[in-house]
């Protein structure tokens, strides 16, 4: 007889009863949500929404007018940005103004770049970074397919902390944008470090002006020791075997300028003159081909009187000499620079190009050698022997804007051993060492004067003195009225084909 299994089954039910029972009464317990990646027990993060304005820039503000006005509270740093001012371009750039002994030194530039300030969704600022290595006319068709295959990078996205007021400004604090490693900002690389330490890290100054903002932050990093026999880069003081491994602490000086809002006009560039230039491909020609645009880099000099034959320019070009140049070397370096005033005349222009001392602390306290707003002439402390001329230029038009020329200060023994091999046997004056003073200024005198001649856009001609035939370089009277060479931007600096009896 087949049993069923009903009384079998009715005691495991019973049974089974109370776990059902306890289960519906004592509920699951919910999962705690993971904390946030670097947050503390018991941490509230704060809210993403804007607070009022004067909960944030409280009345113990300190606050400076200005392209933005620049808010201080306490040890935390706020951009008022002006909506206004959002989609507008500016130009940035990196230097480094100090630094740890052994780690190169200050005067050193890091980076330039276009960014734009713009406004997200959700109370959310963006820094983008503009690339403008490939165009089209917006009008065409064309424009929409290079936009999004050139999307503007976001540098960093910050969270609107206030309004301000009747809306017309956003509020955002910008410690991280001075205190953590960008890399489009960074030194980390340039000083072959691996890490930057943000608690080591800090805001020293941010100044705002009506064209542009200048901001200063002491950044600390942990170097590493290269493989032994590791050459140094080229112009690269940071890198190579030398180095010395630990916490460097550097003062990174970055300048925020606002780019023309009328741009100047480009000039293309003529493969017979040498200019540095810049170049885009430009897909909105009518050639069957993207065509590479190319422009030379030059300063924008407008005549303040159009119609006459001479005249002084709107706006003059404008060096510094560094207050850290030897006293003795400052008279030839202001030389060095106005010999181009004589090139400028013959273009028309009357004193477009002047040298004079940096403001002291006292006349201007503001004044600072990184200012992307002034062209300053350095003294560098550095056994390198060498002089650079680099130059900062509008991307869009070529527009020099800015340069500053870097003496180092071993310089001297290079041009002095030089002149000592070249020209010794014409020149009694070196033949005993140690060479005058007023010999070694006009070597000053020349190196300044060629690398103005890079700042104000010129390349090196190293094809210039084969112009000029052996016997009239020997010619007395021709090298007085010519020169002994076209041009100072070809290295023949010295005449050594000249003889002792010429």
């Amino acid at each position: 007889m087949r049993r069923t299994p009903t009384l079998a089954l009715t005691l495991c039910l019973l049974l089974m009863a109370p776990a059902f029972v306890l289960i519906a009464q004592d509920p699951m317990p919910q999962e705690t949500p993971p904390a946030a990646a670097g947050a503390r027990p018991g941490f509230t993060p704060p809210s993403n929404d804007p607070q009022p304005y004067e909960k944030v820039i409280t009345k113990d503000a300190k606050t400076k007018s200005g392209l933005f006005k620049v808010h201080q509270v306490k040890d935390k740093f706020y951009y008022e940005i002006p909506k206004s001012e959002l989609g507008k371009e500016y130009l940035w750039v990196t230097q480094i103004a100090r630094t740890t002994l052994g780690v190169g030194y200050g005067g050193q530039a890091l980076g330039r770049r276009v960014v734009r300030w713009e406004m997200g969704d959700n109370n959310k600022i963006y820094l983008r970074n503009i690339n403008y290595s490939v165009v089209a006319d917006p009008k065409l068709p064309i424009a929409q397919a290079v936009e999004a295959s050139n999307n503007d990078t976001i540098l960093m996205a910050f969270n609107v902390a206030a309004w301000g007021p009747n809306n017309e400004t956003a509020v955002i604090e910008v410690g991280r944008l001075f205190t953590t490693d960008i890399f489009e900002f960074s030194a980390r690389q340039r000083l072959n470090a691996t890490t930057m330490d943000p608690t080591r890290s800090f805001i020293e100054r941010i100044s705002p002006y009506p064209q542009n903002i200048e901001a200063e932050a002491s950044q600390t990093y942990t170097r590493i020791a290269p493989p032994a026999g590791a050459p140094q880069a080229p112009g690269n003081p940071f890198t190579g075997a030398g180095i010395n491994p630990g916490s460097a602490t550097v003062v990174v000086h970055f300048s925020m300028v606002k780019l023309p809002e009328n741009p100047m006009m480009p000039r293309l560039f003529d493969e017979r003159v040498g200019y540095f230039s810049i170049n885009n491909f430009d897909y909105g020609r009518d050639e069957h081909r993207a065509q590479q645009r190319t422009y030379i880099t030059r300063w924008r000099l407008e005549k303040k009187d159009p119609n006459a034959e001479m005249s002084e320019p709107v706006k003059p070009i404008v060096y510094y000499i560094d207050a850290a140049t030897p006293v003795k070397w400052r008279p030839f370096m202001i030389k060095g620079v106005e010999k181009w005033q004589k090139a400028f005349e013959a273009a028309g222009f009357k004193n477009a190009i002047i040298a004079k001392m940096a403001p002291t602390k006292k006349e201007d306290p503001d004044f600072s050698p990184e200012d992307a707003r002034y062209s300053v002439i350095r003294w560098l402390p550095s056994t390198i022997e060498n002089a650079s001329g680099p130059h900062v230029s509008d991307p869009r038009t070529g527009e020099i804007l800015e340069s500053d020329i870097q003496f180092y200060h071993n310089i001297m023994n290079l041009q002095r051993s030089w002149y000592f091999l070249q020209a010794g046997a014409l020149d009694k004056r070196v033949q005993k060492l140690p060479m005058p003073d007023d010999l070694m200024g006009t070597l000053i005198e020349y190196v300044a004067a060629h690398e103005v001649g890079h700042t104000l856009g010129f390349q090196h001609n190293m094809k210039a003195s084969s112009n000029y035939p052996q016997d009239k370089v020997r010619d007395r009277n021709w090298v007085h009225k010519m020169g002994h060479t076209p041009t100072l931007m070809d290295y023949s600096r010295f005449n050594y084909v000249a003889q002792p009896e010429d």
